[in-house]
């Protein structure tokens, strides 16, 4: 009987190397269902929030249970390193009291319809791409004339997917898979607008673990 060493080494060796897969197989598509290559998608969403931060508009993320911790960290890098106006309607405030006067799957549309204005880009993530507070929100955001940006997973054929101006999708059944995936997507959106380029790679330039234990 294999130890249990042996039993993590072979998992966790598997499990990033589906990681790895996921990183050059997610798919990127239009409003109309036109494919584009991963880096070109990438660009696309760069490029678009880009111009419309020239605009004085802002970007909105929605999500639920692990992909509202997405939002949440996304909207702060995005203003924070990116000084771009960016919110996430994840306040558990606002939550209870949008669920309990309106239900839950108004909890994204009715702040979007009070703080989003014509131009603005929404990011709606939802592993299965289903649920409907998310659908609802998007369809408040398209009604309101912003911009959708959609990271979804699980089926290829989810109602989200189909949704967004740009749609990112990860093959993929697990949760921490999508939701890996999608925080990577939107790290490397952000940190192309910011940096332009890639972290070094050369091992020199990172702190020794003595260095660490000493910062």
């Amino acid at each position: 009987m294999p130890s249990v060493q042996q039993q993590l080494y072979s998992f966790s060796t598997d499990y990033f190397s589906q990681l790895a897969n996921l990183g050059e197989k997610f798919q990127v598509t239009d409003c109309q269902g036109k494919s584009f290559t991963n880096s070109h998608g990438i660009n696309l969403a760069a490029d678009l929030i880009n111009q419309q931060h020239q605009q004085q508009r802002k970007v909105i993320f929605i999500g639920n249970g692990g992909s509202a911790t997405v939002a949440s960290h996304q909207a702060i890098d995005f203003w924070r390193n990116g000084n771009i106006p960016a919110i996430a309607f994840n306040d558990s405030a606002s939550i209870t009291c949008i669920s309990n006067d309106f239900g839950y799957e108004q909890v994204f549309s009715k702040p979007i319809s009070t703080f989003a204005q014509s131009g603005d880009i929404l990011f709606a993530i939802s592993s299965s791409g289903q649920s409907e507070n998310i659908l609802a929100g998007v369809r408040q955001a398209i009604k309101m004339d912003c911009h959708v940006i959609t990271l979804s997973a699980f089926q290829p054929n989810n109602p989200l997917r189909q949704m967004g101006h740009l749609n990112f999708y990860v093959p993929t059944m697990s949760y921490g898979f999508a939701e890996i995936m999608h925080l990577c997507i939107c790290h490397c959106i952000i940190d192309g607008l910011v940096k332009g380029a890639l972290p070094s790679r050369d091992a020199n330039n990172y702190l020794s673990f003595h260095e660490i234990q000493a910062s």
